[in-house]
């Protein structure tokens, strides 16, 4: 005997809302980008890196910043801060859907900004 789940649909004549506020919107952008990190770094394996963010919601500006996983000792290390990194960086791409939508700098060429 074969089991079935029943299709799941809207009903006719109904319309399914979602309203989310500031924390939701932050929720699913960070999650989007972490589930497609291997295209937006163009790296293999995207559970080798870690990924740190920052939004500023009076600009409307989010920045990731993505590192490998460990650094010299061995530990997760990220020595940016993100929100300062925000406020002085322009923009690297208009679309997260192209090529090329990151920059790649050194944390000493970070630090001089």
């Amino acid at each position: 005997m074969a089991l079935f789940k029943n299709k799941k649909t809207i009903p006719e004549d109904k319309y399914r809302i979602i309203k989310i506020g500031k924390d939701a919107i932050y929720e699913v952008l960070r999650e989007y980008i972490i589930d497609n990190q291997e295209d937006f770094f163009d790296v293999t394996d995207g559970t080798k890196i870690v990924t740190h963010f920052e939004i500023d919601w009076n600009n409307g500006e989010f920045i990731c910043v993505a590192r490998n996983e460990y650094g010299e000792n061995e530990h997760l290390q990220c020595n940016i801060n993100t929100a300062e990194l925000l406020s002085k960086m322009k923009d690297t791409t208009k679309t997260m859907f192209i090529d090329k939508r990151y920059v790649e700098m050194s944390e000493e060429e970070i630090k001089n900004m």
